[in-house]
């Protein structure tokens, strides 16, 4: 794998942090308000996938036991 640049937002939180003595209690709070906004985001993705597709509850219910993954032979 080679070299990553960090993007602008990651060059901002090092900025921004770098001026700051965060204890081990702020930095969880800060890891779970990141964490709590991607979980929003996929769940208002989820959202959108289910009503561009007409999805129903029994469709959702259905798709938790199915199998999904491929048969392989060997």
């Amino acid at each position: 794998m080679g070299a990553k640049k960090l993007n602008k937002l990651q060059l901002h939180f090092i900025q921004f942090f770098l001026d700051r003595n965060i204890n081990e209690e702020e930095t969880d709070k800060i890891k779970q308000i990141i964490a709590q906004y991607y979980f929003d985001k996929a769940g208002n993705e989820l959202e959108k996938v289910i009503s561009e597709k007409g999805l129903t509850t029994q469709d959702i219910e259905s798709l938790k036991t199915e199998h999904l993954r491929t048969k392989h032979s060997f």
